[in-house]
């Protein structure tokens, strides 16, 4: 018996097992990797869905969100409670994505189009106020200032009709 050959042959099985594993491992991490941005993206669109879907389903309250943005002035007391707690549901959001970002689990390509809108919308004439007193979200107002400056959606603010 050639103990030399069944060496070499032993060493052949294993680096080839050692390989196998390489290729299966790195085949489970990307699945893995496609797996955790999906989770994520839907947990975001999930996010702004919820507060979507409870402002458009009661006309008071996007009526009081249209006003909060264009006027501020015309709140009450109550409503302007209501109103920033509208805002702190939208820049909770926001946050949340600008984390993600800094991660390095949100592309800038897909980080770029949340920012842009969210700088739209922070930029209205109501909501500039909320920037100054919630100096929490300090770091996310720099970081949508450096997108600002362009519309990207229609709000629906001011009593528009969609397409005017």
């Amino acid at each position: 018996m050639n103990w030399e050959a069944i060496s070499a042959v032993s060493e052949l099985v294993g680096v080839t097992a050692v390989m196998i594993t390489f290729i299966y491992l790195a085949v489970q991490i990307r699945q893995n990797t496609a797996a955790v941005a999906t989770s994520t993206y839907e947990s975001v669109m999930t996010g702004f869905n919820d507060i979507n879907i409870v402002v458009a389903s009661d006309p008071a309250l996007a009526s009081l969100l249209d006003r909060g943005c264009q006027n501020p002035t015309a709140l009450n007391s109550e409503d302007v409670v209501q109103f920033n707690f509208l805002l702190r549901c939208y820049a909770n959001q926001w946050w949340k994505l600008f984390k993600l970002h800094e991660r390095g689990s949100l592309p800038v390509t897909e980080w770029s189009i949340f920012a842009r809108e969210a700088a739209q919308f922070m930029a209205q004439p109501g909501c500039r106020p909320f920037r100054s007193q919630n100096a929490l979200f300090a770091d996310l107002y720099t970081e949508l200032d450096k997108h600002g400056g362009t519309e990207i959606s229609d709000f629906g603010f001011g009593n528009k009709t969609p397409g005017e």
